[in-house]
């Protein structure tokens, strides 16, 4: 009788251990599963989000057009929303040129204004970013042929760009370097003083050694 009692013991730990053995693989099939459904909804929600930002500049692009703004068909094309200026070459030539006319261009420096005044590009109009939403519309005119914005890196007038292109300025134009790559003019920027040191030969046969 002893014996049939452990032996039943023993079938029933077998059971027992054969069942949770069960639930742990069970458990870890869940887990992979549940790991994999997160990867896919996070992939579907990147393809999403990638989607609209897409589609959001066509869309910005055709309202204006069914209000009778002028959108430069470069930007229609590639899906953009402004246009950028890497070299140092092309920002001097939208610069000087003002793409048409001169007075047809508008700088934005969206630095602060202790930045501002340590040197802007000629004519720039100070609009710091965080005021740049309460400002824009009274002091930016979007009859002007072309907006040019720029910072110090070219991050900050990345984010005007955006807001500015949302608002309904087309004709944007990023400095993307911003002013840390910008050798030409400045407007109220210190004075460089150059200090010319003399070979000691050039020294020796001014003073007739």
């Amino acid at each position: 009788m002893d014996v049939l009692i452990q032996g039943m013991a023993i079938v029933g730990c077998l059971a027992a251990l054969g069942a949770w053995a069960y639930v742990r693989k069970l458990r870890k099939q869940i887990e992979r599963l549940t790991r994999a459904q997160s990867a896919i909804d996070l992939k579907l929600k990147a393809q999403s989000q990638e989607s609209q930002s897409l589609v959001e500049p066509l869309r910005l692009q055709l309202a204006a057009v069914a209000t009778g703004e002028i959108v430069p068909s470069e930007l229609i094309r590639e899906g953009r929303l402004y246009r950028e200026i890497s070299t140092e070459e092309e920002s001097r030539r939208v610069i000087a040129s003002g793409v048409d006319e001169p007075q047809d261009l508008i700088r934005i420096d969206v630095r602060t204004a202790q930045e501002y005044e340590h040197g802007h590009l000629p004519g720039a109009l100070l609009i710091p970013l965080e005021e740049l939403e309460t400002r824009c519309h009274a002091e930016i005119s979007k009859t002007n042929h072309a907006v040019l914005v720029y910072c110090s890196n070219g991050e900050r007038s990345r984010l005007a760009c955006d807001y500015l292109s949302r608002q309904g300025f087309l004709n944007l134009y990023h400095l993307s370097d911003g002013l840390q790559r910008w050798t030409g003019e400045l407007e109220g920027a210190p004075p460089v003083n150059l200090i010319h040191i003399q070979s000691k030969t050039s020294v020796s046969k001014s003073q007739g050694l």
